[in-house]
């Protein structure tokens, strides 16, 4: 049960993720006036700042959901290693874009003084960069799947090895 849990909020943390990355502010989105700066549109931090903090959250309480301790096997041990690894870029990539909405927004530049020039400002207009959601749901899908194979290949696994009836080799006596 604790393991369907925590599928379904990985899998919610996938979902969030591509939607943050299709409702984030694209550079196009953005007006470029030189000389009040980088106009954005009224909502540029909502819906996706929020979406990007309910992934995470989901991502997290996902792996929580996931603690399993037992190892028996090569596989269980690599799928289990390789999701930890998926889920621990799916957080990193989503703190990123988090991250980068914060510090959306506009910088001044400042230009070289040459001679009897004065100084040009240009304005750089930041967004967040494409992918950074999408990269992160990714490896979340990614990490789920690793966790539900792990879970498969744990409660399958009782120690012995067992030979399917067909491969059995059976011994005839001619008396």
């Amino acid at each position: 049960m604790v393991a369907i849990v925590g599928a379904t909020m990985g899998l919610l943390s996938a979902v969030l993720g591509f939607v943050a990355e299709a409702t984030k502010v694209q550079l196009a989105d953005v007006k470029d006036v030189m000389e009040t700066g980088c106009t954005y549109p009224t909502n540029s931090k909502n819906p996706t700042q929020v979406l990007g903090v309910v992934a995470v959250m989901s991502l997290l309480i996902s792996r929580v959901c996931f603690l399993r301790s037992p190892i028996p096997s090569p596989v269980a041990r690599l799928s289990l290693i390789s999701s930890w690894l998926a889920w621990l870029g799916a957080l990193i990539f989503y703190i990123v874009g988090l991250v980068m909405i914060g510090n959306q927004g506009e910088k001044m530049r400042y230009g070289e003084r040459l001679g009897d020039r004065t100084f040009q400002i240009d304005y750089v207009c930041k967004v967040v960069n494409p992918g950074i959601f999408g990269a992160g749901a990714s490896l979340t899908l990614t990490s789920v799947v690793l966790q539900i194979i792990y879970l498969v290949v744990v409660n399958h696994h009782d120690g012995t090895i067992t030979v399917p009836p067909s491969t059995q080799r059976s011994e005839v006596t001619m008396v």
